[in-house]
């Protein structure tokens, strides 16, 4: 009884006849609910027969992860790690479960050393998978040239986009001259990432000189080279990125670092190891089709921002609709709405 991914899935046939022999049967009905993402955790489920759905809540929605049938089960993890529900399971057709208690379990593993030791050898494993299924934005980088993540933000705003009045605000007076100056500070300058407020007329920076702080700057401030000399020293784009690389070298060989939990470490390490910043092309790219964006007739942009650390340009327009997409995969959707 091998599942993939399973903190279970080194066991063998006699610790799985040891664990069932502490189960209760317990039967669904088809579009049955089994438990809910955020529920205490208080049975692991074995499938003698039927099938069911295992799903999780993203922003609107339900998303499918997996499809189990005979032979498979679910819900350890949480039983092992104490911690509520990671996800939403539901009886695809009648289906009949053994369900072992949470506290019968739990006594096994504590007087079985062998079951015990082999489920820790996993843990760590899956709480590094859980983890990167979990954020929004792979904290490990992408993995190829696509991202786009659309969320969907207060139905009132968007049913009211059509009527609300649009005003040309502090930004738009100043684009053409911004967008340049935005260039600049991305790719000769200490900022590695940057924000646009459309409405407020705000941008905000973050320096590679004190890249845990967030710096506030007027639209029509930056337009000024004069403003931009004092505020923003002078750095290569290829400085900026060996500099960041030394950052993470150094977090990584920080104490409090070795401390962490080993699928956390390998996690970061991963990342650390293996990161590039956004191609300076790409940078000129997403940024001189912000007017373009800007003028869209009736879903205009309202908030911008890039990072030089991280392929995902962050967007939000006037519906209350964000989008996080990466370089290639914002030309795609200037394509789709421009």
């Amino acid at each position: 009884m091998s599942q993939k991914g399973s903190a279970f899935r080194e066991l063998g046939a006699a610790d799985f006849d040891k664990i069932k022999a502490l189960a209760v049967t317990q039967n669904y009905k088809k579009d049955e609910l089994i438990f809910s993402e955020g529920d205490s955790a208080d049975y692991i489920y074995f499938i003698e027969s039927g099938r069911v759905s295992i799903m999780i809540q993203k922003f609107t929605s339900q998303e499918e992860i997996a499809a189990l049938g005979p032979g498979e089960y679910f819900g350890e993890m949480a039983v092992l790690t104490n911690n509520k529900r990671t996800a939403s399971v539901v009886a695809l057709t009648d289906t009949v479960l053994l369900a072992v208690g949470k506290n019968a379990f739990l006594e096994l593993i504590r007087n079985d050393r062998d079951i015990a030791s082999k489920i820790d050898n996993i843990l760590a494993r899956r709480n590094e998978e859980l983890l990167l299924k979990e954020n929004l934005v792979d904290i490990t980088g992408l993995t190829d040239n696509h991202l786009h993540v659309s969320i969907k933000g207060d139905p009132s705003l968007r049913e009211t986009t059509f009527t609300r009045e649009r005003y040309e605000s502090v930004v738009d007076k100043v684009l053409p001259i911004l967008q340049p100056r935005l260039e600049d500070l991305l790719l000769n300058r200490c900022v590695y990432q940057v924000y646009v407020g459309f409405n407020n007329g705000e941008i905000r920076t973050s320096s590679i000189f004190d890249p845990f702080n967030e710096e506030v700057h007027q639209a029509n401030k930056v337009v000024d080279e004069g403003y931009v000399d004092r505020h923003f020293a002078q750095v290569s784009y290829e400085e900026k990125a060996l500099m960041l690389r030394r950052l993470y070298e150094a977090i990584a060989g920080d104490p409090i670092f070795g401390r962490l939990p080993d699928y956390y470490k390998k996690i970061f390490s991963r990342y650390y190891e293996n990161w590039k910043p956004i191609s300076p092309p790409d940078v000129v790219n997403v940024i001189s089709r912000l007017t373009s964006l800007r003028s869209i007739p009736n879903y205009y942009l309202r908030t911008f921002t890039i990072s030089m650390v991280q392929d995902a340009i962050r967007m939000q327009f006037n519906c209350d609709g964000t989008h996080i997409v990466s370089a290639e995969d914002y030309r795609h959707l200037l394509d789709e709405i421009i």
